[in-house]
């Protein structure tokens, strides 16, 4: 296509090739020919038409020159443009959420009323692309994603394809159908290298495995995954960015003390300003807190992520803001984070941990009732797409409730055998001193079953099971079951 608006340029026809380049500029930007692009606005003979300045801006931003991006865009803002690349560029270039629900909600027109000159499958795919960054309603998002990855197969479009697929896939993630998600990821073709949009987005397809599990409590593939994608020199902003925030939390939940600094590094070079409608500073800020927490420092940790507070619209960094004031006993502060994930749509795995959450505060002013209430409502959200993360904190209220719920009896008890077979690889202390035979039987311990009925599940004698108890008691220092689980829960 871009030889073929040449073509028309060096044949004295400038207005057919600016009618062709208005016709295929977004599926030139998506299928990779950002430069080459650039360079043909430039040739044209009146390259300061604002339909090209506007097309050249989009370019800009792409390739990383904001700045430049901003300029050419101001330069091409005139009442003559067409409204389509108006509409479009803009909407990929909006730097803050109210602006771009603005502008999605005039694309969605524009989607309406498109043309035979106008890109439909391209400006779809850009319309979902913006839907799932602001987060508004990623339902809405999801929808969009769905029907621009058909309309681009319909049209024989594999690269338009590809990305609306990987940016739904990463869209279920965001909203918590992680094994929808994963079957997208892996349907995926491969690249021999990164498009121009793939680098411009930073690592999506990664960053959304990375993600998913950091939420499934694998944190050892969520920090190989998300650890290769981030760089100390980049710009800091997109998919690597998002990396830096996950590969943070991940080495804060095992604990890697050894690559806190690395943490601290990385996390400075996430921006603090919106971009993409994305609160950048609201998850740097909270990601850092816990940082700072894992290092012994509780006060800064609160004086860090406390400015998170006051912006709403971030429901998953409101739910990790949540989960660190009840770790630092700040129990009004960690309500007023639950009530700012409340107030949003927030993911399913945002409500598990701010069930969670709610459910140590209630037991610890004495709510039993309560804190069992909203275990059970965790524990059903979370089993459905495998959401252990929540449930693997070491703090001693989570560990009580959990064995006392086991104890009750609940109809998610495969899911708490789940989780607490995660909980016993979790502990340090536990893995380390254990072997897999005792571990095994560590995790049969939080359950109601007598020592008959844990051989009779784990198809061994009795006698062996009761050797194995006693060397449980003898290498954590205790005496009884309770104590048992208590300890290597603290651990």
């Amino acid at each position: 296509m871009i030889d073929a608006i040449r073509q028309e340029l060096t044949t004295g026809a400038p207005a057919t090739a600016l009618a062709l380049l208005r016709r295929h500029w977004l599926r030139l930007i998506l299928e990779s020919h950002t430069a080459e692009l650039e360079q043909l606005c430039v040739e044209f003979p009146e390259p300061i038409d604002p339909n090209l300045l506007l097309i050249r801006a989009c370019c800009r931003d792409l390739a990383g020159d904001t700045h430049g991006a901003a300029f050419l865009r101001g330069q091409g803002s005139r009442p003559e443009t067409s409204e389509f690349v108006a509409c479009f560029t803009n909407l990929l270039l909006a730097p803050d959420n109210t602006t771009k629900s603005a502008i999605a909600d005039s694309a969605r027109e524009a989607l309406s009323a498109c043309g035979p000159d106008d890109d439909y499958p391209s400006a779809l795919f850009l319309l979902g692309w913006a839907e799932v960054r602001l987060r508004r309603n990623l339902g809405e998002a999801i929808a969009l994603l769905r029907s621009a990855s058909e309309e681009a197969r319909l049209h024989s479009r594999p690269e338009t394809h590809r990305l609306a697929q990987a940016n739904l896939a990463f869209a279920l993630a965001q909203a918590g159908f992680f094994s929808e998600a994963t079957l997208i990821l892996d349907g995926l073709p491969l690249r021999e290298s990164a498009s121009d949009w793939d680098l411009f987005e930073g690592g999506l397809v990664d960053s959304t495995r990375g993600s998913i599990a950091y939420w499934r409590g694998d944190f050892e593939t969520a920090i190989t995954l998300l650890g290769s994608l981030v760089s100390p020199g980049s710009p800091g902003t997109n998919f690597e960015a998002y990396a830096r925030l996950y590969l943070t939390l991940s080495l804060v939940a095992v604990n890697r003390q050894h690559r806190f600094r690395e943490a601290h590094e990385l996390l400075q070079g996430v921006s603090v300003a919106d971009k993409h409608g994305v609160p950048w500073g609201i998850l740097r800020g909270v990601a850092s807190g816990w940082l700072v927490y894992a290092e012994g420092q509780p006060a800064l940790a609160k004086k860090i992520a406390s400015p998170a507070l006051t912006r709403t619209g971030a429901p998953v960094a409101h739910a990790l803001l949540a989960a660190l004031f009840e770790r630092l006993g700040e129990r009004e502060l960690a309500g007023q984070a639950l009530k700012l994930v409340a107030a949003t749509a927030a993911p399913s795995y945002a409500q598990v941990s701010s069930l969670v959450t709610s459910a140590c505060l209630s037991a610890m002013a004495g709510r039993g009732p309560l804190a069992h209430e909203h275990l059970d409502r965790a524990l059903g959200m979370a089993a459905l797409e495998g959401v252990l993360t929540p449930f693997l904190s070491t703090h001693a209220p989570l560990g009580d409730l959990l064995s006392a719920h086991a104890h009750r009896g609940s109809q998610h008890d495969d899911f708490l055998q789940l989780i607490f077979a995660q909980r016993d690889s979790h502990s340090r202390l536990a893995s380390g001193m254990l072997t897999k035979r005792e571990r095994e039987i560590l995790t049969q311990l939080r359950t109601t079953r007598t020592g008959e009925e844990i051989a009779a599940h784990l198809a061994i004698a009795y006698p062996t099971v009761k050797t194995h108890i006693r060397a449980i008691y003898r290498k954590l220092g205790v005496a009884t079951r309770r104590e048992a689980i208590r300890v290597a829960d603290s651990r």
